[in-house]
C-alpha cells in the first residue's frame, strides 16, 4: 500500500518523512520517519511533542511499487536518500521495514543476519520495544542465534534454526508470527516436516491448520515444491476428489474408505477410487431411473453425422458424464421428456452437446462442454452452428 502524496511530506534538509494518518480532523495523527543519519526509527506526535514509537507506522518504504513512483513523491524521495545496501536488505521484508531500518542503523553488523537468517532477523526485531535504544539493539543481535530464538519460543535448538532456514516464500506478515511460534513449539509436528530439504511456507500453513491434508500420503511432497501455485492446484484437485468420495459414500450408504485414501501415494490412485465409486453411484441412479421411467430417450429430431452422435438412452448419458467428468447427467429428466437432446461430439475436439427444443418448436444449442467442463473452441462452435443451420435452427452459448 502506497500513501498518497497529499498525506506526506519529505524535508530534503532533514531527510525526514512526515505522514498524516487518519482522514477525520479529530481522529488524524502525524508520524515522522527519521533520517538515516539519525539511524531511522519512527516518531509520533502526541501533545505537541514527538515521541519515539516504531509501532506507529508500518507502511512499505522499500518495494517495487515505491520504486515505480515519481521521483517527486515524498515516499520515493525518502527511499532514494537511504543507502543502496540498506534498501537491498529491507526489500525482502513486507512489514516492519521502519523497525528493521532502525535496527540496521543502530547496529549495522545485524545486516549479515538479514542475509543468512532473514526470518530470525525479522522475528528478533519484534522482540524489541517500540523505542529501543542502541544498547538494546546491540544486546539482542549479538546474542547467539539459538538464544535469540529461545526468547521467541518455549524451547529452541540448532534443529529449530535449521528448520527456519529451510522455509521458502515466507510472507513476513505480522499475523504469521503467532502461527510460527505454535509450529516451533509443536515438537510432534516438526518431526514430520523437518526432514524436507526446503519447506514452502504457504503450504506449511495449510498442513498445520488442516491436519488431514498433512496425513495424506500423496500430499507430503507439496511442502518442497518450487511453485506454491502448482502445490495448491494439486491439493485442490486431491481435496475435491476426497470430498466427492465422502459425499458419494454417504449417498450409497457405504463405509467411507478414509484410511485407504490416506495411504495412497498419488493423486491418480485417489482419482481411480473416486471414479470407481462414481460408477457405482451412477449405476444405482441409472437403475432407479430406468425402473421408474424406462431406459430410452425419444428419437433424435436432428440428423447425426460421423462426428455428432446422439445419446439415446439413460445408460449412455450417465456413461458420458463419467467419461467426460462433467454433470451432463443432470439433463436426464429433460432428455426423457424430449425437451433436451444430448450428443457426443467427436471432432474437431471431443465434447458433449445439449440441444434444447424451445416452446416454438425450434432448436438451439444449450451447452457444449469439453472434458472436465472445459470450454469448446471457436472452431467447434462454428462447425456445430453450421450443423444446426442446415436444419434452420439457432444456437446460443451457455455453460454447464
Amino acid at each position: 500500500m502506497i500513501i498518497d502524496p497529499e498525506y506526506c511530506e519529505f524535508d530534503p534538509a532533514s531527510q525526514r518523512l512526515t505522514v498524516t494518518l487518519g482522514l477525520a480532523p479529530e481522529g488524524g495523527f502525524q508520524v515522522r520517519l527519521r533520517s538515516w543519519s539519525e539511524c531511522g526509527g519512527v516518531e509520533i506526535k502526541e501533545g505537541g511533542r514527538w515521541t519515539r514509537n516504531d509501532d506507529a507506522f508500518d507502511f512499505p518504504i522499500v518495494s517495487d511499487d515505491v520504486c515505480d513512483l515519481e521521483s517527486t513523491h515524498p515516499v520515493r524521495a525518502y527511499h532514494d536518500v537511504l543507502p543502496a545496501d540498506v534498501t537491498s536488505v529491507l526489500r525482502q521484508f513486507s512489514s516492519q521495514q521502519c523497525r528493521l531500518l532502525h535496527v540496521i542503523g543502530q547496529f549495522p553488523e545485524s545486516a549479515e543476519m538479514a542475509d543468512s537468517a532473514p526470518i530470525l532477523f525479522w522475528l528478533a526485531s519484534n522482540m524489541l520495544g517500540p523505542a529501543p535504544a542502541k544498547a538494546d539493539v546491540r544486546r539482542l543481535y549479538t546474542r547467539r542465534r539459538v538464544s535469540i530464538l529461545d526468547s521467541f519460543c518455549e524451547a529452541s535448538s540448532r534443529s529449530h534454526l535449521k528448520f527456519l532456514s529451510k522455509i521458502r516464500e515466507f510472507g513476513y506478515a505480522l499475523k504469521d508470527i503467532e502461527l510460527l511460534r505454535r509450529i516451533l513449539n509443536d515438537g510432534e509436528f516438526l518431526k514430520k516436516v523437518r526432514h524436507y530439504r526446503q519447506i514452502n511456507w504457504p503450504v506449511l500453513k495449510v498442513f498445520y491448520t488442516q491436519r488431514y491434508v498433512m496425513d495424506l500420503g500423496c500430499a507430503k511432497d507439496c511442502l518442497a515444491v518450487e511453485s506454491c501455485r502448482d502445490a495448491f492446484r494439486y491439493l485442490y484437485k486431491v481435496s475435491r476428489d476426497i470430498r466427492d468420495i465422502r459425499m458419494m459414500c454417504k449417498m450409497l450408504e457405504c463405509e467411507n474408505p478414509e484410511r485407504q485414501v490416506l495411504t495412497m501415494k498419488s493423486a491418480f490412485q485417489i482419482r481411480n477410487l473416486h471414479d470407481k465409486i462414481a460408477r457405482e453411484l451412477s449405476k444405482k441412479e441409472k437403475e432407479a431411473i430406468i425402473a421408474h421411467y424406462g431406459e430410452n430417450f425419444p428419437p433424435s429430431p436432428l440428423k447425426e453425422t460421423k462426428d455428432i452422435e446422439y445419446i439415446s438412452n439413460v445408460g449412455e448419458l450417465f456413461e458420458e458424464g463419467l467419461v467426460m467428468r462433467h454433470c451432463v447427467g443432470e439433463f436426464v429428466y429433460q432428455a426423457l421428456r424430449g425437451d433436451v437432446f444430448i450428443y457426443r461430439v467427436h471432432a474437431p475436439e471431443r465434447a458433449t452437446m445439449a440441444v434444447q427444443r424451445s416452446a416454438d418448436g425450434n432448436y438451439r444449442i444449450e451447452q457444449v462442454k469439453l472434458y472436465r467442463n472445459g470450454k469448446a473452441s471457436k472452431a467447434t462452435w462454428e462447425i456445430l452452428n453450421d450443423w444446426l443451420l442446415d436444419f434452420k435452427c439457432k444456437f446460443v452459448f451457455d455453460s454447464f
